[in-house]
């Protein structure tokens, strides 16, 4: 029987017994009148010893006990218990279980997310690595292709400098003056193969391109120089000529009349001709027979505007004496490329010192006049029926330009140039 059983029984008898718990009960009723004498009483045998106290008969409830605070709970085994104890275990291992299993989840994900980081770093440090090596290939591909093209346009420029010294040998530009004033250029060629003289008399109102003074007489040429005559004459006849001599315009009518070159080189004025070229010169000249000089007019036509007279050249003509005497093919597309010069920058005759660069250089200068406006920041370079190695010849002759093709139809010119802020005269031009 469990303590909450004794425990009701011990009240049940409590309240069946009611003098149980009456002490005045006991203390009425002597020990005589129960017939027991308390001091001759003689002690049954077997009893407790004289002097020990006398057992009092437990009657009514028992005192309350209070529980041992270091006694565990013991769990009475039942089907209750048994019952509950198997739910709470089986929620225990099944909350372990899913812990453990959630545990497992975070280490694979974390594992997972671990390696896709690392894979993505290699990735991205892959993806840069390619990436800078390409683009280190690539500049020293476009390096390389930037200095072959140059190597290229300087070995075609050294080569044209080359051909026109050579060419420019034979030609000597003679210049009649008077009072300071040109009144005639005679291109000369002394051919030394065929051991004779060639040479075309321009007079001085001859209208052609003068760089820095655009379609102008020739002879406002000589005003700024004879550096400018020759460009002029270069330009106008596709022939180089490098080298001059200034006499007087006697000597000069002289010459075209008597045909008579031997003495020429006795009466020079001034000349930019080097002694050895001119004792060598004087010699040549000197051997070559009357019958094989050959002194012309230019082919022109006299125009007069009021009291003035003007000349122009014409053009057929002059082409069978270029192509007889020089081999130049003036209306030929293998020849040298017309370039017009505008001045973009403002700066005065700056137009007619890139003219003169383009002129020695082998282009031929149709014109070169202002721009629309002086507000050009950057030299342009407008290609329009030129090959673009010609263009990149006048940058690298300039030394700036931006290189742009236009595709519109014209028959003037084949590359329009327009000089800009950011162009330098070369020194002493």
């Amino acid at each position: 029987m469990s303590a909450w059983g004794r425990r009701s029984d011990r009240r049940r008898g409590a309240a069946q017994d009611p003098a149980a718990d009456d002490p005045s009960r006991d203390a009425a009723v002597p020990p005589e009148e129960d017939g027991v004498s308390a001091v001759g009483a003689e002690p049954e045998t077997g009893s407790a010893p004289a002097d020990a106290e006398p057992v009092r008969p437990v009657r009514g409830a028992l005192p309350r006990t209070q529980p041992d605070p270091d006694a565990k709970a013991s769990i009475v085994p039942g089907y209750r218990t048994s019952k509950r104890t198997s739910r709470v275990g089986k929620q225990r291992r099944r909350s372990e279980k899913v812990a453990k299993v959630r545990q497992g989840l975070d280490d694979r994900v974390s594992k997972i997310g671990s390696k896709a980081g690392r894979a993505a770093a290699w990735f991205s440090f892959g993806v840069v690595a390619l990436v800078g090596a390409a683009l280190v290939l690539w500049g020293v591909a476009v390096g390389i292709n930037a200095a072959v093209r140059w190597n290229e346009r300087r070995i075609a420029a050294g080569e044209t400098a080359r051909l026109r010294a050579l060419n420019a040998r034979e030609n000597l530009l003679v210049i009649g003056v008077l009072n300071g004033r040109a009144v005639g250029f005679l291109a000369l060629k002394a051919e030394r193969s065929g051991k004779r003289v060639l040479g075309i008399a321009i007079p001085d109102g001859a209208y052609v391109e003068v760089p820095g003074q655009g379609f102008e007489r020739i002879g406002t040429s000589f005003e700024a120089g004879p550096e400018i005559s020759k460009d002029a004459v270069s330009n106008y006849l596709g022939v180089p000529f490098e080298r001059y001599v200034e006499v007087s315009s006697d000597t000069y009518q002289t010459l075209m009349k008597t045909q008579a070159v031997a003495t020429l080189l006795d009466k020079i004025v001034k000349t930019d001709l080097k002694p050895a070229e001119t004792s060598e010169l004087k010699s040549f000249l000197a051997t070559v027979k009357a019958k094989d000089v050959w002194l012309v007019p230019l082919p022109v036509r006299q125009v007069a505007v009021g009291d003035q007279r003007f000349f122009e050249p014409q053009r057929d003509q002059v082409a069978d004496l270029l192509l007889s005497w020089w081999g130049v093919k003036a209306d030929s597309t293998a020849q040298a490329s017309r370039v017009i010069v505008f001045n973009g920058s403002g700066t005065p005759g700056i137009a007619g010192k890139a003219a003169q660069q383009l002129i020695r250089l082998g282009f031929r200068v149709v014109d070169s006049k202002n721009a629309d406006n002086f507000d050009y920041k950057r030299t342009q370079i407008l290609l329009y029926h030129g090959s673009k190695a010609d263009a990149a010849r006048i940058h690298d002759v300039l030394g700036v330009g931006d290189i742009r093709e236009v595709d519109a139809p014209q028959g003037i010119t084949d590359i329009i140039v327009v000089i800009g802020h950011d162009y330098v005269p070369p020194a002493g031009s």
